[in-house]
């Protein structure tokens, strides 16, 4: 696994994924199962965020 594939989306969002290859942000948040509750950001797998927890 690379090191972006181990990156939450705090760490993609500080590193700007979302402005500079929206589609693969996107892909890391569609179809979104759990968000952090840290900082609400919802991904498509609890390992892309701090404090996953599964959406209802």
């Amino acid at each position: 696994m690379s090191d972006d594939n181990e990156k939450t989306l705090c760490a993609h969002v500080a590193d700007e994924l979302h402005v500079k290859d929206p589609p693969a942000y996107i892909a890391l948040i569609e179809p979104a199962t759990h968000y952090c509750q840290g900082c609400g950001r919802s991904a498509a797998k609890a390992e892309n965020v701090c404090q996953p927890q599964k959406l209802p």
